[in-house]
């Protein structure tokens, strides 16, 4: 199966995601990573299902069980039923056809109709390579948390997009937490109803998705090498000319809520030459070629700290997000703190378990790929990886951080370059939870569960609820979390 394209258009301002809340660049000091044996052995403890290649359907709930390996299953399911080709239009996948945020979240009129194309940048500029019409605008460079751009070893900027599925779209809509008014505190620092007091249950549904993708700019060689997912695409910076490009996948985040886990389910997936890890920066990219974002003839270089016009040296601090082995903030691994919540006997099982699920399914999905029929399914996602899942024990919510199970450090070397270890280079663990985590306007005041999600930081439309409340089409989404 040849690769499908899809047409994407981005330009520049500011950083929206799935972690994002002010921090600095973490300093490191690395330590040997304890790493899970691979092989047939740990490949057949967490086996994928050969029907997954080549289904649409999304999986609804965790089976009964819960274990590591269900979680796991769970989301590399969703993966691959997102990247299959839809009936109506079979050059376009699934998660191609969601709504992105830019669709939603306006500066007036109406949001973009389900099913619809959003309107796009550059209407005086030549269409992409492919003569299509550009199906995707974002503005997003700068990485969440960090608020600053992942550059490329090109001196190319990394791009961002986000989208939902339309059971989260209709809730958004319906809701009309597009507006100011109506999303109130959901939009940091924003003035507008009272969510917290009169809507504590505010939820989306519990078959929401949203995703959010990460793309690199590719020279022909790149694109040639099969090695990516690619799409064309237009670039355009400060409403200057646009640049058709063609760009590559490097990451997705992938978070899923079901009935039973209220705090939704939080996945990350890397393309598998994305970087090394920090305890073994001389290793050989898996695929061969060349690391993403990580130059080994660098070797005075810095890593992991985002330096202006300069291209970033990525490499990877906890590898399957396990908080207990890798590169600790300051140093303070296990050795030295071994009292730390990461280091305790029962966390540390938790982990080493989680990652060998990780590790396990990540074979069995490679091999099944590669191993498939021709026209299956195409090959290109056996370059890709989970590289960390992390969720709450019994649907915990709010998701504190002893209810957590998983990927305790999960991060993505694209999306999270430069907080891999959290706030200032001390908190550890850290993952998505550690941000998306309810907080309020005060310590005291959690947010409805809704606010597990930041896409409200896009919210642009004033006004809204003038009478105080949501409208009544936002009754389904009120019940408890």
């Amino acid at each position: 199966m040849s690769h499908k394209r899809l047409s994407l258009v981005v330009l520049s301002f500011s950083a929206l995601g799935f972690m994002a809340c002010p921090m600095n660049p973490p300093s490191e000091q690395a330590v040997p990573a304890t790493r899970v044996v691979t092989g047939k052995a740990a490949a057949s403890s967490c086996p994928a299902n050969p029907a997954w290649l080549n289904s649409s359907a999304l999986p609804g709930e965790v089976p009964s069980g819960e274990t590591f390996c269900n979680f796991q299953q769970f989301m590399w399911q969703s993966l691959l039923a997102l990247v299959q080709p839809t009936s109506g239009d079979p050059t376009r996948l699934q998660f191609e056809t969601w709504m992105p945020s830019y669709g939603i979240f306006i500066k007036d009129g109406t949001p973009t109709a389900w099913g619809q194309e959003p309107p796009t940048s550059c209407p005086n500029n030549p269409p992409p390579p492919t003569g299509k019409k550009p199906r995707l605008y974002t503005g997003i460079i700068k990485q969440a948390g960090a608020d600053q751009p992942l550059i490329d070893l090109k001196g190319e900027f990394v791009y961002y997009s986000m989208t939902v599925n339309q059971s989260a779209y209709a809730m958004l809509t319906d809701c009309q937490l597009y507006k100011a008014f109506c999303a109130g505190p959901l939009k940091p620092q924003n003035q507008g109803i009272d969510l917290i007091g009169k809507y504590p249950n505010l939820a989306l549904p519990d078959t929401a998705v949203e995703l959010k993708t990460s793309w690199m700019v590719l020279d022909e060689a790149g694109v040639a090498s099969g090695l990516f997912y690619v799409v064309p695409g237009l670039i355009q910076h400060n409403g200057g000319t646009c640049r058709p490009v063609n760009l590559g996948l490097t990451g997705m985040h992938i978070v899923a809520k079901t009935p039973n886990f209220p705090a939704m389910i939080w996945a990350t997936f890397e393309h598998r030459n994305n970087a090394p890890d920090c305890s073994n920066t001389t290793a050989a990219p898996p695929l061969g070629g060349a690391w993403n974002f990580y130059n080994p003839n660098c070797p005075g270089c810095t890593t992991n700290t985002y330096q202006p016009a300069t291209p970033a040296q990525v490499c990877r601090m906890h590898p399957q997000g396990d908080s207990a082995t890798g590169t600790f903030p300051d140093g303070n691994d296990c050795t030295a703190n071994p009292s730390q919540f990461a280091c305790q006997t029962k966390t540390r099982e938790m982990l080493a378990q989680s990652s060998a699920s990780i590790t396990a399914i990540n074979s069995s999905v490679q091999t099944l790929i590669q191993q498939a029929a021709p026209g299956v399914i195409n090959k290109v996602w056996a370059n890709y990886e989970l590289v960390g899942n992390v969720w709450t024990s019994g649907g915990t919510v709010p998701p504190y951080l002893q209810a957590q199970s998983g990927s305790l450090s999960a991060a993505n070397t694209s999306m999270e370059s430069f907080v891999q270890n959290g706030v200032a280079a001390v908190t550890n663990p850290y993952s998505c939870f550690s941000c998306h985590n309810m907080q309020g306007p005060t310590a005291e005041r959690n947010l409805p569960p809704v606010g597990l999600s930041h896409l409200f930081q896009e919210v642009q439309m004033p006004g809204g609820c003038e009478n105080g409340s949501l409208p009544a089409t936002c009754n389904p989404y009120l019940g408890n979390p």
